[in-house]
This record gives structure tokens, sequence and C-alpha cells, in this order.
């Protein structure tokens, strides 16, 4: 089961994309994601990439390393000029990402379960590997794309202790309704609002990761909603 969103009061949701440099990353010990600290234009953010679900079963995804991609919002164009946070328009004419209307964005039918940690093969050995390849890559930029929060007083346990980031880095359409609304993530339903995270490195090349949730239905009206 999903945990319920930690959203305080005065912190509403902006979906939107960062653009910035890494500083650090590793996976939380506290929490179901892997935190990343980026940097842009010396300001802080925080990105909370999700790598596990509570139950330690639901999360799916996809990493590309050498993605070929533009994507709609410009990879080649943000990695070479903007930093900072840009919001997104989402909906039947928005700008952001959808990973079941964007053609050549990413094939949801390849996504599987990867571990969150552990031996072998797993997200956090992946993300770590490509952390340290960006803190290593002076012309290495980040792109993440979600919601952006800004809550310097977060009570939350933390790797890293920083109020201000993006979350919600998944797809963000054919949740389900939960009658508990705590766990009821139907709310987020939107389409051309979905979250990834991509690391464009100095020689061009870049690095993709996509996910979502098993309980996430891969078939959606243009309200986000699932179609049975």
């Amino acid at each position: 089961m999903r945990r319920p969103r930690f959203r305080p009061a005065g912190s509403p949701a902006v979906y939107g994309v960062l653009v910035g440099t890494v500083t650090d990353g590793a996976e939380d010990p506290n929490s179901t994601h892997y935190e990343i600290l980026i940097d842009a234009a010396g300001v802080s953010y925080r990105a909370a990439v999700n790598i596990r679900s509570e139950d330690h079963s639901e999360d799916i995804a996809l990493f590309i390393p050498q993605y070929q991609g533009d994507t709609k919002i410009g990879l080649a164009a943000l990695a070479t000029g903007f930093v900072g946070f840009k919001p997104l328009t989402t909906g039947l004419a928005g700008k952001g990402l959808d990973y079941l209307r964007d053609d050549g964005l990413v094939d949801v039918g390849h996504m599987r379960p990867l571990p969150a940690d552990g031996g072998g093969v797993s997200l956090s050995a992946l993300l770590d590997a490509q952390i340290e390849r960006a803190k290593a890559d002076r012309g290495a930029v980040i792109i993440v794309v979600g919601n952006k929060f800004d809550d310097h007083t977060t009570t939350e346990n933390l790797l890293f202790k920083l109020g201000r980031g993006v979350h919600d880095v998944h797809m963000m359409q054919g949740n389900p309704v939960d009658p508990d609304p705590k766990f009821d993530h139907s709310k987020d339903n939107r389409i051309n609002g979905d979250g990834a995270l991509f690391i464009r490195f100095s020689n061009a090349e870049t690095v993709a990761l996509f996910s979502r949730f098993k309980t996430q239905s891969t078939n959606t009206d243009d309200r986000g909603f699932a179609v049975e």
C-alpha cells in the first residue's frame, strides 16, 4: 500500500521541470525514495525519486542508459540554457510529459519491477552510479519533472533535511479510487502531467528513468482516470 502523501498546509503542488546540477545523492533509509541534492544557480533543491512502495512490491520502472528522445519539453534546450524550476501546464492542452500519449517518450510495456536495493541490479545502485558520474562531470545537467514543494519547516525524518524540491517523479494518471482518503491518489490523476528523471552529460549522452505503480492503469481518459 502506498503511504499517504506528506503535503503541509500552504505548500500546494506545482507541476513543472527542475534543471540544475547534481550536488549529492543517496537512498534514504527513512523513506521510500532516493534523494538527490540539486543546485540551481545557487538555490538548493531536493528531488525525491520513488524507488519502492511501502510493501516493496508496487513500484515498476524503466531505466534507459542511452535515451534518444528529446521529449516535448526539449531536453537538449533545457540542458544548455534554463536553470531553475519552470511550471508546466497539465490537462488536454498541457505542456507536460504524458507516458501514454507522447509519441516516443516511453514504452510502458517495457517497464518492469526492479529491486530498490540489495545485490545485483537495483534502482538504488543504478542511481548511485549515475549520480557519481554526474558529480564528476562538470557539464552534466539533471532534469527532474514532477511536483514542486516548498516547506522549510518540514518534520519528515529525511536523509537530506531540505524542505524545497520536487517529488511525484512518476506517472500521475490511472490511479484507482481508494475508500480510505489517506491513500486515495485518484485526486492526483491528470494527463500531460507525468514525472520523470533525466541526466544529460557533457557528451550529450542522456540517461532516463520512468516509473509508475502497478495499481495505475495504462488506459486512461482525458482526465487521467482509468478506463475499464
